[in-house]
């Protein structure tokens, strides 16, 4: 007596789950736009760099005095970072209302303004970050 029994065995149904689970993946990433810009990874590299200028600029304050801290134009960074690109934007700024740029740079001696707004951003392809803070003369 022969039993042929029609169907699929346990191992046939799981490699159909996990053909149709990386072709759908594939599929998901496509519409959703995901591309090279790194994701997470690369926000946190932008973050840390941006970071890293801003500190920079305090130290370099610190150490040289308030006229020192002006605005540099957008560069490429150095290996192994040469994916981005860095920019220091500089505004002197009113104590009274850190919003409104005045004051003639780089040492804001055009009035009694003794502070200046920070913003460092971080870009590369696909993407940014910027982060900013006022810093004084006192």
């Amino acid at each position: 007596m022969t039993c042929k029994e029609a169907g699929f065995t346990l191992i046939e149904a799981v490699m159909v789950i996990v053909i149709l689970g990386i072709i759908s993946t594939g599929v998901l990433l496509y519409f959703t736009g995901v591309s090279s810009s790194g994701g997470p990874s690369a926000l946190t590299q932008g973050l840390s760099l941006a970071q890293e200028k801003l500190e920079r600029v305090m130290a370099d304050k610190k150490a040289n005095g308030f006229s020192t801290i002006v605005s540099e134009p957008a560069a490429a960074l150095p290996a192994p970072f040469g994916r981005f690109t860095g920019q220091l934007d500089v505004f002197c700024v009113q104590e009274a209302d850190l919003n409104a740029s005045s004051g003639t740079m780089p040492g804001c001696a055009d009035s009694d303004i003794r502070a200046k707004r920070v913003r460092v951003t971080v870009s590369w392809p696909g993407s940014s970050v910027d982060i900013a803070t006022v810093i004084t003369n006192h």
